[in-house]
Parts: C-alpha cells; structure tokens; sequence
C-alpha cells in the first residue's frame, strides 16, 4: 500500500479545513473592526454565502446596522468568496 497517496489525499482536506478556519477568521475581524465589537468564533457561521450571527439581540442589530459596509468590506478581502446575506 501507498502511504505517500493517502497523506496527499488527506492533504486535500486538511487544506480545505484551513481555508475554512481562515475565511471565519477574516470575517470576525472585519464584523469586530467594523462595530468596534470583540466576536467570538463560536458566535459566527458560515454556510452557503450567508452568515449566521448568534449573540445577544444588541450585537445583532448593530451588525445589521452596519451590514452593508461589512458585505462590501468582505467583497474586497475576500475575492473568491462572496457573502450575499448576513442573518
């Protein structure tokens, strides 16, 4: 049996899982720049071009309040990806 194509197939989606985690990332840095706010990495979810905000009725609504910057924010950092809604 071949180790080297096991490690390079579970290498595919170690790289996948990293470009997840850097992606949230990016996005909890501009939402926390953008309302001058700490977000935990808990307190976000990414699925199919929305993100899923999950705190206190405050947060939220100053996340909303600012939804627009943040989706053109994110536009420009992120190129490949594109964030379409925030809930």
């Amino acid at each position: 049996m071949d180790y080297n194509q096991i490690s390079n197939f579970l290498e595919k989606f170690k790289k996948l899982i990293n470009q997840k985690e850097d992606t949230k990332n990016i996005v909890i840095k501009t939402i926390s720049e953008e309302i001058r706010h700490p977000i935990d990495s808990d307190q976000i979810k990414l699925k199919g071009g929305c993100i899923y905000i999950q705190g206190s009725p405050i947060l939220r609504s100053e996340i909303m309040i600012h939804k627009k910057q943040i989706l053109s924010k994110l536009k420009d950092i992120l190129v490949d990806i594109y964030f379409t809604d925030i809930k």
